[in-house]
């Protein structure tokens, strides 16, 4: 189960550390890369309130901490659009 260590806002955002399993890490990073590839961008934006390129950053960055040696390798993330 997730569970909150800090929160602080700079520049408007809100910025939280977490802890969770890696299983839970792994996951988010699943669900994120289902609807990068299933959901076209409309339906995506609308159901994350984000752009498909921020959606792709947080995907590659949950993907980079899950696993650094094996995305070190690889910095460009590739993905496959619905639209």
């Amino acid at each position: 189960m997730a569970r909150l260590l800090s929160e602080r806002e700079v520049a408007s955002v809100r910025l939280l550390t977490l802890e969770i399993s890696g299983d839970e890490a792994e996951t988010y990073a699943l669900s994120l890369q289902y609807m990068l590839e299933n959901l076209d961008t409309e339906t995506l934006e609308s159901i994350t309130g984000a752009y498909r390129d921020e959606v792709e950053g947080i995907l590659e960055d949950l993907l980079v901490t899950i696993n650094p040696m094996e995305w070190e390798a690889t910095p460009e993330l590739e993905l496959v659009s619905a639209d």
